[in-house]
């Protein structure tokens, strides 16, 4: 769901209050923020793996590789595309008895591709706007998803249309497919279509520790950890190097491997600033690849009192210096001076009710170019009701439109110094938990993002980024590792009636968030709290705790619902009901803050073997004395589960209900799990 920032006036009489001055919990002397210090250029493309991508081959009447029979009406081969080259012209206009589309099967191997073609349109789609012709990547049936080029509408000249980065997980059969979008009306004639792979890159790096910014405090652990990868043969080369003379202080070499973790120990460097470099080295020693630096700042652990937020190795969340679970919540409102309206907002659903659910993080899409002294108020009431901030920045940016609505002065001196004069200015405040920097962008956003997040760090190194994935671009997740803090993930599962719907998406998308930041960073997903579709309708309190527990027990480290304000609760008409919606959520975040502590603690092997075949996912927590085992079934049946503990016990509690758990036979637990059921227990 795309969330786009507005600037509303909700209170006349604007004071010119100033923001509190540094030092006030926020960083008087930054940090030196670290991280990758430049993203790495591309390796090209493959060839175009598409069979008669010009349709210049037609054999015995059919167009090889297509398996279509132009019959010179509907479809035809012509010499009317650029420069007198062949073309495929499509009549849309003609009757057909199916929507006309064409398609041709591949078998493709894991990588990213990019789907591309010309296209020149007569009348395309007719009347209907939203209708012509595009061109798509589809893995249907073996997998549900199709990603296609924006449809060719009305009459356009010949222009390219093209999408790129499409992640292909599985080896497989898919198509690229070609034709009528909604309503067939038109001409449409189609040249040169192709899919390339993106050509895997020599060598690819990622930092996994230290994991908040490069910045490795002189108390935490010493050992600097990296992920690398190459298909090359050789040797790999790591080098912490002085960064002011160049000078290496630290190295290590590994032999070459598809994947391995690298490790330096940097525990007898003294403080400051470092350079990592991955090299690939060939058989003779010489330098055959080189990743871009990540930047090692060591510093004391002192320096943290001046980050109003930061996480550590195990991804947990400091704001203010203590350690959260994550709760947040989108919503929208307009912009005041006055914290009595921020408090009371429209109607009594201001911060007030929302202080009722244990939200500690709140992003409001609608303030990100409000007036910066209204920000302020709103940051001092957030604050006073303990929750952060995440200013929303998404559209800082020339490549947006809303750019230019900007009034701030610093948006006319350039986006980087927009970004870093407002990250210097709500950085001042204690209650600014960060930005809001991407939301469904596809991944040709992240050079863009990067760049806003390397100004956004340096002025505000005590913050972090955010941004989310989903709307179809979830796969790309790996290509933003790098361009924010904190990534999440939105899938929002619930379109049809109760019990059709596949929930289980929930946990499938945090491992997707999971598995692009190696699970060296944190990942907060973004809940569906909203009526998708007129068929689903809103979640239910039971739907909002089983994909809360999901994302949980798959490792999620904060969880956002979308959305306490517009096309969510706020366009809940009936007082009654929008009062019971909002119920339900207060209830299932409150039993989620009262195990705080036991999701803050360490992960613990509490079961030993399982024999679902990994049908029902598990979470293990040990704290204050007890063993605590989180589960879910990912199926929409009944499944049936023995648990081999690790270690031995005499009794179990479900934390649901309030009663015994089930029994304890020997070393094991067996529990049955409704579809999608959701289990808690505590086991002693």
């Amino acid at each position: 769901m795309r969330r786009r920032a507005l600037a509303l006036v909700v209170a006349a009489g604007l004071a010119l209050a100033a923001m509190p001055p540094a030092g006030q919990g926020g960083p008087a002397e930054p940090a030196p923020a670290g991280g990758l210090t430049a993203l790495p250029e591309g390796s090209g493309q493959g060839p175009n793996l598409v069979d008669n991508a010009s349709f210049e081959t037609v054999r015995d009447g059919a167009l090889g590789g297509w398996g279509l029979r132009p019959d010179g009406e509907l479809w035809s081969v012509v010499r009317e595309g650029r420069d007198g080259r062949p073309a495929l012209r499509l009549n849309a206009g003609r009757r057909a008895q199916t929507v006309p589309s064409i398609e041709q099967a591949l078998t493709l191997e894991p990588g990213l591709y990019t789907v591309e073609g010309w296209v020149k349109t007569q009348e395309a789609g007719g009347k209907d706007p939203r209708s012509g012709v595009r061109l798509c990547l589809d893995a249907r049936p073996s997998a549900n998803w199709w990603h296609c080029s924006e449809a060719a509408h009305g009459t356009t000249d010949w222009t390219l249309h093209r999408v790129a980065n499409i992640a292909v997980t599985q080896r497989g059969s898919y198509k690229v497919w070609l034709g009528v979008y909604g309503t067939p009306d038109g001409t449409a004639w189609f040249e040169n279509v192709s899919l390339t792979m993106a050509r895997k890159p020599p060598l690819d790096v990622y930092l996994l520790y230290p994991n908040f910014r490069g910045m490795l405090f002189d108390d935490r652990p010493q050992t600097v950890r990296v992920a690398v990868g190459t298909a090359a043969r050789g040797r790999v080369r790591l080098a912490l190097l002085d960064e002011a003379s160049g000078q290496p202080r630290a190295g290590r070499e590994y032999e070459a491997a598809p994947s391995l973790t690298a490790e330096l120990d940097a525990a007898g460097l003294p403080l400051g600033r470092y350079l990592l470099r991955v090299e690939m080295l060939d058989a003779g020693g010489a330098v055959s690849g080189r990743y871009p630096d990540y930047r090692i700042v060591k510093m004391p652990a002192r320096a943290r009192e001046k980050l109003t937020t930061w996480y550590d190795e195990r991804n947990v969340t400091y704001f203010g210096g203590k350690p959260a679970f994550v709760l947040g919540l989108y919503t929208t409102s307009g912009y005041s001076t006055t914290r009595g309206a921020y408090a009371a907002g429209e109607g009594g659903w201001g911060n007030d009710r929302i202080a009722q659910a244990p939200i500690n993080l709140l992003i409001n899409y609608h303030l990100g170019r409000a007036p910066i002294p209204a920000l302020g108020v709103y940051l001092d009431d957030l604050h006073a009701h303990g929750i952060r901030y995440l200013q929303t920045v998404n559209f800082y940016h020339p490549k947006d439109g809303q750019y230019r609505e900007i009034e701030y002065p610093a948006a006319k001196k350039g986006e980087d110094e927009l970004n870093r004069w407002v990250a210097r200015t709500l950085g001042a405040h204690p209650g600014l938990g960060g930005f809001y920097v991407m939301d469904e962008q596809s991944a040709d956003m992240v050079p863009i993002v990067f760049r806003q997040y390397r100004a956004l760090a340096a002025a505000a190194p005590g913050s972090v980024t955010y941004g989310v994935l989903g709307d179809g671009k979830e796969s790309q997740a790996p290509l933003w590792r790098d361009a924010m803090d904190v990534m999440g993930l939105d899938p929002y599962p619930i379109l049809k009636p109760a019990g059709q719907n596949d929930l289980a998406m929930v946990g499938e998308w945090t491992r997707l968030g999971q598995d692009a930041v190696k699970r060296s960073r944190p990942v907060w997903m973004v809940l569906q709290y909203f009526p998708n579709t007129v068929a689903g309708g809103w979640p239910s309190e039971s739907d909002l705790r089983v994909m809360s527990w999901m994302a949980i027990i798959e490792g999620a480290r904060g969880l956002l619902y979308w959305s306490f304000g517009e096309k969510g609760l706020a366009w809940v008409k009936n007082p009654r009901e929008r009062e019971q919606k909002w119920a339900e959520l207060v209830r299932v975040t409150r039993e989620i803050k009262a195990l705080e502590p036991v999701l803050l603690a360490p992960d613990a092997a509490v079961v030993s073997r399982e024999s679902s075949n990994g049908a029902v996912r598990t979470l293990g927590k040990s704290a204050d004395g007890a063993r605590y085992l989180f589960a879910y079934n990912t199926r929409n049946t009944p499944t049936r589960v023995t648990w081999t503990l690790a270690a031995p016990a005499t009794e179990t509690f479900d934390l649901a209900s309030g009663r015994p758990g089930p029994g304890i036979e020997g070393d094991a637990i067996t529990a049955e799990l409704g579809a999608y059921e959701v289990r808690r227990l505590r086991i002693r």
